[in-house]
């Protein structure tokens, strides 16, 4: 195992925490002079996202069914979370990576990073209460919990 990381990996979403783990991440990828790549996770298609369609759904109901809608509900989403996290890193001269990726959120991170050679994950920690969190969990104690390379959770 290498043990410097390659590429830090920070999923984005627009949220504070998500904010404030990119911000340490820019942080560390600058002093470690590797590459910062923002991940949005997305589903893969409408009806992971909206379930299934009721008996008889009003039209616009069906409005994002469409594939092309779909793909621009998607675009539209990642570019709003990258562009809160473009604001919030500010100007630097780290490389900065945008990447969407399919799937719910922890496992397709978790996902994604078992395809790197080297990355680290630098995740913000959810808002929960500790009640809530304990009954419901969050993305980033999956991911803590399920990645193979090693996990800093913001908070």
């Amino acid at each position: 195992m290498n043990h410097q990381p390659e590429v830090i990996l920070v999923p984005v979403d627009g949220s504070e925490g998500a904010s404030d783990a990119a911000r340490y991440a820019a942080g560390l990828a600058k002093g470690l002079g590797i590459p910062l790549r923002l991940l949005y996770a997305f589903p893969t298609d409408p009806v992971e996202m909206f379930g299934l369609p009721t008996a008889a759904p009003h039209p616009e109901d069906l409005e994002y069914f469409s594939p092309d809608s779909f793909a621009r509900l998607r675009d539209q989403s990642a570019e709003k979370a990258f562009a809160a996290t473009r604001e919030v890193i500010g100007a630097t001269d780290v490389e900065v990576q945008e990447q969407i990726i399919g799937g719910s959120p922890a496992e397709a991170i978790v996902e994604h990073a078992a395809e790197e050679e080297a990355p680290m994950i630098v995740i913000g920690r959810r808002g929960l209460s500790g009640f809530k969190e304990l009954l419901l969990g969050s993305v980033s104690q999956r991911v803590l919990h399920h990645a193979a390379c090693p996990v800093t959770v913001v908070r």
